[in-house]
């Protein structure tokens, strides 16, 4: 970790308010667009809904909060962009509540549980991708997995106080692939497997990589032997969620990224290792042989049954 900086210090300029932190430091106005907040003064300048994200259009720039907006944008480097979020200005400046929902943002809405069917999930991850089924009826048990009424995988995420912060939905009908998140979802809270050993994370994009992942590991070495580890996934490939598990796990060394085999994967994976190499992290990456872990996971389940 930074040694430069307290562990709330860092914390706070994570979870900056990136609207607040621009009027503030720029003078930006801005105006809500849809799921957007436009720039005033830099109309393709866009920051995302729960005001922790952005994309600069016209510049071809994007990032996951205030310090990247620093970083990417004004060339500072990274102890400098957390200087000018907390260091001189922290008088002025007043970060969002520590891991509070901001009012903006409002309540979750979680589509409507299938009460006692989970049949069409079940099957769906466990025959079409390929997750064992302990690992599937692992995530439900612990209400991070349920079946809505139309049939849908819902992938829940909670807070501290087991709170639903977020949720993903994703289709079970492979010819209508559907995704996409809850509304009002807060990605700080995105899907994750908090494991025994918390040193070491494991980054996917979506939850059923990671699941994938967690049968990777049962099949290597032993049922249930992937709780061991501590997983995250981004649902996307933005940082937010990954920032705000740091801010709450400082005794994490390493991050290990297992990103998508494409050019978005690459990139981001690229920005990342510098990102939080110069913040003392060790940094691994590894890209699947297919498009993504859950390609591999069935690859292997197919070589297997024709082994035997």
């Amino acid at each position: 970790m930074n040694e430069k900086f307290t562990p709330e210090q860092l914390e706070k300029a994570y979870n900056a308010d990136i609207i607040e932190f621009l009027q503030m430091y720029k003078g930006y106005d801005f105006v809500k667009k849809g799921n957007y907040y436009q720039c005033k003064q830099h109309d393709s300048l866009m920051v995302y809904g729960n005001r922790k994200g952005f994309v600069w259009n016209s510049q071809k720039i994007g990032g996951g909060g205030a310090i990247d907006f620093l970083c990417r944008v004004d060339g500072l480097s990274f102890p400098k962009a957390v200087e000018a979020i907390i260091g001189e200005r922290a008088a002025e400046y007043r970060a969002a509540p520590k891991y509070e929902p901001m009012a903006h943002i409002g309540k979750l809405v979680l589509p409507e549980r299938a009460e006692g069917k989970y049949s069409r999930v079940f099957a769906y991850l466990s025959q079409t991708r390929g997750i064992t089924p302990e690992v599937v009826a692992d995530f439900m048990k612990s209400k991070q997995l349920y079946q809505d009424k139309k049939g849908n995988c819902v992938f829940v995420g909670y807070d501290e106080k087991g709170v639903a912060k977020f949720a993903s939905v994703r289709g079970t009908l492979t010819e209508k692939k559907y995704r996409g998140d809850c509304k009002n979802s807060d990605k700080r809270y995105a899907f994750q497997q908090v494991g025994t050993d918390t040193t070491k994370l494991y980054i996917f994009e979506a939850p059923i990589d990671l699941m994938s992942h967690c049968a990777l590991t049962d099949k290597q070495f032993g049922t249930g032997t992937y709780k061991q580890q501590t997983r995250i996934a981004l649902c996307g490939t933005s940082d937010v969620a990954l920032e705000a598990f740091l801010a709450k796990h400082p005794e994490v060394k390493t991050l290990n990224f297992r990103l998508d085999n494409d050019e978005a994967g690459k990139k981001a994976v690229k920005d990342y290792k510098a990102k939080y190499e110069k913040m003392g992290y060790i940094v691994k990456a590894v890209f699947s042989n297919g498009k993504d872990i859950n390609e591999d996971l069935i690859k292997q389940n197919k070589s297997a049954k024709r082994v035997r």
